[in-house]
């Protein structure tokens, strides 16, 4: 449930982030009448995110009784790829992304093509939300409850932060924000990349290498302990793992962890993504 809420909670901040810079700008250039185009395009893309959502897991349960593993794996993989691309282009972009808005707001007004600043805002909720309906049935198939509770909670508090970041009730520090979130959507991630060469291993086209390496079903097991099943959610816990899966893990975190250990190193400038109307470009 724990990082469910922080998968949802990311995402949800990262829009209301871009949402709020824009609403700030228009604001600050005393544009504050059309801020109508940006709510229309982040009303259509939530109201497209809710219609996505309901057609992919109409597939998903399709496609679960119809190729089983096959289907499991791919999308395991697919939420790595996802979700990694997504960590790291938040870690490289981050500094950058208020400059880029303004700018494209100012393009949209410039040329009169004010629809633009609603382009903006559909295309870049959207990404969010495509992503969370990504992210979630990963991790739903793992887990259906615990995912439906901790999104709920994740998009309520994204909502309250969200308010408050609208009315510059609160700042947040977003470098650390996205910094201690990608530790922890890293370690997810790399269960989910563990469940995906697990579903690969029991379709016969990966060597277990070793199985199991250990045991611990009788101390720890991961679906009748809470501990466990929240661990096996968390980052891919397995109470009897075969090498290979625990080799899938381990390479994806000395690999991706080394990136993100470079990108967030103490020597890194601040994350100029404050929404204080104040600040000059």
């Amino acid at each position: 449930m724990f990082i469910q809420f922080i998968l949802t909670l990311r995402e949800g901040l990262e829009a209301a982030l871009i949402i709020a810079i824009v609403a700030a700008y228009l604001k600050k250039i005393g544009k504050n009448d059309l801020t109508k185009y940006l709510w229309l395009g982040t009303g259509l893309a939530v109201l497209t995110s809710a219609v996505l959502s309901v057609v992919f897991w109409t597939l998903y349960g399709f496609g679960e009784s119809v190729a089983g593993e096959w289907f499991e794996a791919i999308a395991m993989f697919t939420a790595t790829a996802v979700l990694t691309y997504m960590i790291f282009w938040m870690a490289k972009n981050a500094r950058k992304i208020k400059g880029e808005l303004q700018e494209r707001v100012d393009i949209a007004i410039s040329s009169g093509q004010l629809l633009g600043i609603s382009a903006l805002a559909f295309t870049s909720v959207l990404r969010e939300g495509v992503e969370t309906i990504l992210f979630l049935s990963a991790a739903a198939a793992l887990s259906f409850t615990e995912t439906a509770i901790g999104a709920a909670l994740g998009l309520f508090a994204a909502s309250i932060i969200a308010v408050l970041l609208m009315r510059e009730s609160i700042r947040l520090d977003w470098r650390k924000f996205f910094m201690y979130t990608s530790i922890l959507l890293l370690l997810f991630a790399s269960g989910i990349t563990m469940h995906g060469a697990e579903a690969l291993q029991e379709l016969g086209y990966l060597p277990p290498i070793v199985e199991p390496v250990y045991n611990l079903s009788a101390v720890l097991p991961e679906e009748s302990s809470v501990l466990g099943s929240i661990l096996h959610v968390f980052i891919g816990y397995h109470d009897s793992p075969s090498l290979l899966i625990l080799l899938v893990q381990a390479a994806y975190l000395v690999i991706f962890g080394l990136y993100i250990r470079k990108v967030y190193r103490p020597t890194t400038a601040p994350v100029q993504t404050s929404v204080d109307t104040s600040t000059k470009r």
